[in-house]
């Protein structure tokens, strides 16, 4: 944000995963701030809480938010415009990570078991075609579909 002339921070919550808490802290947030052009949401449950909130107050116009992680609700939130964007994480390769760190441990090389994983992520927004946003769930989801 620092690095985005006149976007500022006006206020932040902590309201954990929870989706109904994040609908009252950003229906809190658009009641104090009505000229709000964007709330940044960290999480699914989140994501769909503030668009709940946004969608609530009838300023789905004027006041976006994004999504954080691509699953079901939040591409059928995307595709209904209830979400501007997400990072859509390609779920099926953390799975391949998990399965490989089993392996090295069961091979006695946990040692070579990285501390930390994260697989590739893809922005996709609501103005993607719905093809690039098919070809994306289908490689998010490859094994387990």
């Amino acid at each position: 944000m620092l690095e985005t002339p006149g976007k500022q921070l006006v206020a932040s919550y902590y309201v954990g995963f929870d989706r109904d808490k994040a609908r009252d802290a950003a229906t809190a947030l658009l009641r104090r701030h009505p000229d709000l052009g964007f709330i940044y949401s960290s999480s699914t449950d989140i994501a769909l809480g503030v668009a709940d909130a946004i969608e609530a107050s009838g300023l789905a116009a004027t006041v976006a938010t994004n999504g954080w992680g691509g699953g079901s609700a939040e591409l059928e939130d995307l595709a209904r415009g209830r979400l501007a964007l997400t990072v859509m994480r390609m779920n099926d390769d953390n799975g391949v990570a998990i399965a490989e760190a089993i392996s090295l441990d069961v091979q006695g090389r946990g040692d070579e078991v990285p501390l930390v994983f994260s697989g590739p992520f893809a922005l996709v927004s609501s103005g993607d075609a719905p093809e690039r946003i098919e070809e994306l769930k289908r490689r998010a989801f490859r094994y387990s579909q």
